[in-house]
């Protein structure tokens, strides 16, 4: 501790491991969705971002003006997680308030990165934090964050149980926080509520939530219902509701929801234009898993989706089925290249290596903003429309797919090791379907996902299903 307070701080040393805390982290965040980022650019982030959050841990509090200082000045995701961490390896109340009242001036841009802080340092800190922000009278933004890094750290397979149960970290009663007055704490409580399986008054709340006056509320109280189906799939069920019905619950809210959002989303502009498509991404990939594979009539509720979010429900539902809804959008030119790849994952069929692809067209000087690539497409090969719907295909319809076989752990688990983050988090998705214990977040620190990956192999040896 002497020592600690002795050492002598550089504030340009310090200032360097603020910042590219922020930038790395940053790049990691971002890469959920992209299909040029592999998980081996992802370890390379992951260990930089390590020796970085290091150097703020061994600044201690002195780090905290510094990270302080760079989230006022751009009041980013980025530098809220770097000044989180700050906070929390400092083990500072004082800097903890000044920190939460800086992430209340703007939560809807700085959550994220304060709730992924807590992920990323050591579980005591973690545990206090949690602590502290879910006692009675913290502020909504407060309660928030520790609802949500709870239910991150809580669906880890890797956390000590003990360290990690809601039971024990959490300071206010669940049941509470589902009927509290904000709607923002509202919505956390039921996510992490998907958690509660044996507790029929959570199921209740939960369903209750479904008719709440808030549209965020209403979609993550269905995904939940959903998720406590799942975990009860296996388990003899006494309850007032079978699962089939509790399903059948959260998907028609869900789509209720998505019809809305789409509304939404068509109408917002600039940062607000790119959180409602965010929030619209997430719903519809759960919905993905909610909706059986065999399912009739999916057809008609794709073309009701913009385009580009109907293929994103194809890639997470997996069903071959849909496919020749996927080849019908290679021929919009705004759409095809993402279509190809939905087609590629799918299929397991490489689009160059089968013929499968067109040349790139010749860039002219004169094209103007309109005809630009869009930039999640980067590195997407434009597909052969004719070619590929000439393609004999032996994928049976009515189930799930991915890289051309039908979704089973093994399999999955060696595609985490290699593929781009955009197909690693369908591979995710699709090994959670399978169990839904089986939960690897592909934004979750590398070498927890790592561990993730060897305890699940490890089930399965001790199951004899390996």
């Amino acid at each position: 501790m002497l020592l600690q307070k002795n050492r002598k701080i550089i504030p340009a040393m310090v200032r360097r491991h603020v910042e590219d805390s922020a930038f790395y982290w940053s790049q990691i965040d971002a890469s959920e969705r992209s299909t040029t980022v592999a998980f081996s650019d992802l370890l390379r982030f992951n260990s930089t971002l390590r020796a970085h959050l290091d150097g703020i841990s061994v600044a201690g509090i002195g780090a905290l003006p510094v990270a302080m200082a760079a989230l006022e000045r751009w009041m980013k995701p980025g530098e809220a997680f770097a000044c989180s961490c700050a906070a929390m390896l400092a083990e500072d109340t004082e800097q903890l308030d000044a920190l939460a009242s800086k992430l209340e001036e703007q939560p809807d841009e700085l959550l994220r990165g304060a709730i992924s802080a807590l992920a990323w340092v050591p579980s005591e800190g973690a545990e206090r934090v949690i602590k502290n922000w879910t006692a009675s009278g913290s502020s909504s933004v407060r309660f928030v964050v520790a609802l949500r890094a709870l239910y991150l750290i809580n669906t880890c397979l890797v956390t000590a149980p003990l360290s990690s149960d809601s039971a024990l970290w959490l300071q206010t009663p669940l049941n509470e926080l589902l009927r509290d007055s904000d709607r923002h704490v509202r919505a956390a409580a039921c996510r992490l509520a998907a958690l509660e399986d044996e507790d029929e008054e959570i199921e209740d709340l939960l369903i209750d939530a479904l008719s709440d006056s808030d549209l965020a509320v209403r979609s993550q109280a269905a995904i939940s219902i959903a998720r406590l189906a799942q975990l009860r799939a296996n388990q003899v069920h006494h309850g007032k509701r079978s699962n089939k019905d509790l399903t059948i619950l959260g998907v028609e809210t869900l789509k209720q929801s998505i019809r809305s959002q789409i509304l939404l989303s068509s109408t917002a502009t600039g940062w607000h234009s790119k959180q409602a498509r965010r929030r619209l991404s997430r719903w519809i990939q759960h919905l993905a898993w909610m909706i059986k594979p065999g399912t009739s009539d999916l057809y008609k509720m794709l073309e009701s989706m913009p385009v580009r979010s109907a293929l994103h429900f194809v890639l997470h539902h997996g069903d071959p089925v849909h496919l020749r809804f996927v080849v019908e959008q290679m021929a919009n030119s705004a759409t095809a290249r993402y279509a190809g790849w939905v087609w590629e994952v799918i299929t397991g069929i490489d689009l160059v290596e089968s013929g499968l692809s067109l040349e790139e067209p010749s860039m002219s000087y004169d094209a103007t903003l309109d005809t630009t690539p869009i930039d999640a497409d980067f590195g997407l090969v434009l597909p052969n429309a004719e070619a590929i719907s000439n393609c004999k295909l032996s994928l049976s319809t009515g189930q799930r797919y991915f890289k051309g076989q039908p979704i089973a752990v093994t399999p999955i688990l060696d595609n985490m090791k290699w593929d781009s983050q955009a197909e690693r988090g369908v591979a995710s998705q699709h090994l959670q379907t399978l169990d839904s214990l089986f939960f690897i977040s592909v934004r979750a620190p590398a070498e927890m996902q790592l561990r993730c990956v060897d305890e699940i192999k490890e089930i399965m040896r001790l199951e004899g299903t390996a």
